[in-house]
C-alpha cells in the first residue's frame, strides 16, 4: 500500500514497485530471449492457412511473450488503449496476447462450420484453389453454409442458433438413430458416383475391400495395364471403402492420379486415425459435360482438435481433349 502524505493508508497501486518490478522482470527476459527474436506479441499466420494443398494447413505462432504482460502481486495485467486513456487489464495468461487467443478462437469456429456444412467445407476449398481473398473464401463458406441450412435445416454460419419449444411431456419422443459410419452418395443419371462422407476411426482401418471385376464405372476401357486406368476408390481401401459399389468406384488415371497423389493424400490420413484421431472424410468427383470419368476429385480430412487438411486431385482420363 502507498502512503498519503500525511502517512494515511489509501487504496491505490505502488506505481514505483510496480515499475521496478517490471524493470525485473524485463531483465530476466532478456537472458532468457535468444538473439533476434520478436520483442511484441503477434499472431503470424502461414499463408497456406486453410489450403488445399498445405499440410497441415494452420501454422499459429503461438511462441510465449510474457513481456508484454507484468505481474501486481500475484496477478497480471496488460495496459491497454480504451480510447480515453490508458488502462490496465487483467489476463488470465500472460504468454497468450488477446491477438492470439482471437486468432485460436476464429479457427476453432471456423474448423467446427465446416465440419457441420459439408457444402461450405467444399465451397471454401474451391475459392481457396481460385486464389480467392480472405472475404471471398468467408463468402463461399457463408454461401455453402445456406446451401446445407436449405437441405439440412442447419443454422448458417454466423446466426445465432433458433431456439426450439421443448415438445409437451405427454408426447412420445421416437427412438434416436445412428448414421452409419460411412455414407455414400447417390449415383446420377449417367451412373457416376457423386462424393461420400465418412468418419474414420481406428476401428474401420483396413476393413475396405477391392473393386469387383464385373463392376466398370463409367469410362472404364476394359484393361487397366493398357489404358492406364483404374477403378478408384472415392474412400480408399485401407481408409475402409468398399469395392462392391458403383457410389465409390469412378475411372481414374492409374499413374500418377491414383498413385502416387491419391494415395498419399489417404497415406497420411490413415496414419492420424491409427495413432487414434477421429477425422470427417470427404471425397467429392467433379464431371465435364460429355465426360464420363471425373475431371478431378476434391478431398477434405478434418479432425477434432480443428486441423483441417485438403487436396484437388487431376484425373488426366477425365480432362477434355
Amino acid at each position: 500500500m502507498a502512503r498519503i502524505p500525511k502517512g494515511g493508508p489509501r487504496s491505490a497501486l505502488d506505481a514505483l514497485g510496480a515499475h521496478y518490478e517490471a524493470m525485473t522482470w524485463e531483465q530476466r527476459l532478456q537472458k532468457q530471449r535468444p538473439a533476434g527474436a520478436s520483442n511484441g506479441p503477434s499472431a503470424a499466420f502461414n499463408k497456406a492457412y486453410f489450403s488445399p494443398f498445405a499440410s497441415p494447413v494452420a501454422d499459429l505462432d503461438l511462441r510465449a511473450r510474457p513481456d508484454s504482460a507484468f505481474r501486481l502481486g500475484n496477478k497480471w495485467f496488460r495496459e491497454i488503449d480504451n480510447g480515453v486513456a490508458n488502462v490496465l487489464q487483467q489476463v488470465d495468461d500472460p504468454m497468450v496476447s488477446p491477438l492470439e487467443r482471437g486468432a485460436q478462437r476464429e479457427a476453432i469456429a471456423r474448423a467446427r462450420f465446416i465440419a457441420d456444412h459439408p457444402l461450405g467445407g467444399l465451397g471454401y476449398g474451391l475459392a481457396t484453389l481460385a486464389n480467392a481473398s480472405p472475404g471471398g473464401r468467408d463468402a463461399a463458406l457463408m454461401l455453402g453454409g445456406l446451401a446445407d441450412t436449405v437441405t439440412s435445416g442447419a443454422a448458417p454460419f454466423g446466426s445465432a442458433p433458433r431456439v426450439r419449444t421443448p415438445p409437451p411431456r405427454t408426447e412420445i419422443r421416437p427412438t434416436p438413430v445412428s448414421r452409419p459410419q460411412v455414407r455414400y452418395r447417390h449415383v446420377n443419371a449417367n451412373g457416376q458416383a457423386t462424393g461420400v462422407t465418412a468418419t474414420l476411426t481406428p476401428a474401420i482401418m483396413g476393413k475396405g475391400s477391392l473393386a469387383i471385376p464385373k463392376l466398370r464405372p463409367p469410362g472404364w476401357q476394359g484393361d487397366g495395364d493398357k489404358f492406364n486406368e483404374a477403378r478408384g476408390h472415392l474412400l480408399g481401401k485401407q481408409l475402409g471403402g468398399t469395392g462392391k459399389t458403383m457410389q465409390n468406384l469412378v475411372t481414374q488415371t492409374q499413374t500418377p492420379s491414383n498413385n502416387p497423389w491419391m494415395r498419399r493424400f489417404e497415406d497420411q490420413v490413415a496414419r492420424r486415425v491409427r495413432s487414434g484421431e477421429i477425422i470427417e472424410y470427404h471425397a467429392t468427383p467433379f464431371y465435364n459435360d460429355g465426360i464420363l470419368p471425373p475431371e478431378s476429385i476434391f478431398l477434405t480430412a478434418l479432425g477434432l482438435d480443428g486441423v483441417l487438411t485438403a487436396r484437388l486431385v487431376r484425373n488426366p482420363a477425365g480432362q477434355r481433349k
